[in-house]
C-alpha cells in the first residue's frame, strides 16, 4: 500500500499534473493507494505514527516540501519506507539522493534570531538569501526564474564584512558575498555550489565567495554550474566542518532550504545526531 503526499501549492499548483499522473499509473497498474494532502494533515507526526509500518510513502515535493517534512518529523522514528518524487520548483536534495545514493542523510540545524530551524539540503546567508527572497517572491518559480533574480542581486546586493568561526578557528573575510553551509552538492535548480558535499557524511562543506568584483561575479556564478568555482581560490574558501558560526554586521537575509529569515546578522550551523532515510522514487 502506498501513501501519496502531496503539496498541491508546490511548484506554483503544477504538482497537481505530477500526482495526477502518478494516480493514473497506479490505477492502471492497480497498485494499491491513498492519496493525502498535506495541507490537509493538522498533525503529521500523529498521522504517520497511525500509519500502518508495512505502508510506503512516497512524498512529492521540491526541497521546501522536503523541509516542512523534517521539521514536523523531527524526533519520530519512522518505520515505513520513505520515497522522494520530484514534483517542485526546487529539487536539488533529491538530485544529490540520485546521484549519491545513500542508505542515510543526516539532518542539519540552523540556529538564527534565537531560533531553530532544520534542513536537509543547505543554508546560507548574504546574496544568497537575497536571491532566495526574491525567488519566492515571484509568481514563477522555476530555473529561468531563478536565473534573472540572480542577476537582479548581483546589482542589488553590496558585499558585506565577514567573520566565520569554524569548527573553534577564526576566519575574517572583509567583503564577502555569500556564506553557504551545506550538506548537499547543488541550490538553485542545479548548481553545483560545495561539489564534494556527501549526504551520509557527518561534516559540513563551507563555502566563502569573497573580494569578486561585481562583472567577475557574473564568470564565477557560470563556473558553479560545473563546479569549477572551487579552483577559483583567490576567491572561493572552500573548507569542511562539524560547526560553523558566521557572523555579517549588518541584517541579512538568511536561508535554509530555500525558506527565508529576513533581519539575520548571525547563523550558527551544526550537523545534528537525527537521521532520514529517503529514497528515490525513480518509477515514472
Amino acid at each position: 500500500m502506498f501513501i501519496i503526499l502531496h503539496n498541491p501549492l508546490s511548484k506554483n499548483r503544477k504538482s497537481k499534473r505530477v500526482t495526477k499522473k502518478l494516480v493514473d499509473r497506479f490505477k492502471k497498474e492497480n497498485i494499491p493507494f491513498r492519496v493525502k494532502s498535506l495541507l490537509k494533515i493538522k498533525d503529521l507526526k500523529d498521522y504517520l505514527t497511525k500509519t500502518h509500518k508495512k505502508t510506503t510513502i512516497l512524498l512529492l515535493g521540491g526541497d521546501g516540501t522536503i523541509n516542512a517534512f523534517i521539521n514536523n518529523t523531527m524526533n519520530l522514528s519512522i518505520t515505513q519506507d520513505i520515497f522522494l518524487k520530484r514534483s517542485g520548483s526546487g529539487n536539488d536534495f533529491l538530485r544529490s539522493l540520485k546521484k549519491q545514493k545513500p542508505d542515510i542523510q543526516y539532518i542539519m540545524q540552523l540556529k538564527h534570531n534565537e531560533e531553530i530551524t532544520y534542513f536537509i539540503n543547505g543554508a546560507g546567508m548574504g546574496i544568497d538569501g537575497m536571491i532566495s527572497h526574491f525567488v519566492n517572491k515571484s509568481k514563477h518559480k522555476n530555473r529561468f526564474n531563478y536565473f534573472i533574480n540572480t542577476f537582479k542581486a548581483f546589482f542589488l546586493y553590496k558585499p558585506k564584512y565577514l567573520e566565520v568561526t569554524i569548527d573553534n578557528t577564526l576566519y575574517r573575510f572583509k567583503k564577502a558575498w555569500l556564506i553557504n553551509v551545506n550538506n548537499g552538492t547543488y541550490i538553485g535548480g542545479g548548481m553545483k555550489l560545495t561539489p564534494k558535499a556527501k549526504l551520509d557524511e557527518k561534516k559540513l562543506d563551507v563555502i566563502v565567495v569573497h573580494r569578486v568584483p561585481r562583472l567577475i561575479l557574473f564568470f564565477i556564478f557560470l563556473s558553479v554550474y560545473f563546479g569549477l568555482h572551487t579552483y577559483l581560490k583567490p576567491f572561493v574558501f572552500y573548507k569542511k566542518a562539524e560547526k560553523v558560526h558566521a557572523t555579517m554586521f549588518s541584517p541579512q537575509t538568511a536561508q535554509c532550504d530555500g525558506e527565508c529569515f529576513e533581519n539575520t546578522q548571525e547563523i550558527t550551523v551544526e550537523v545534528t545526531n537525527h537521521l532520514s532515510r529517503f529514497k528515490p522514487y525513480t518509477k515514472k
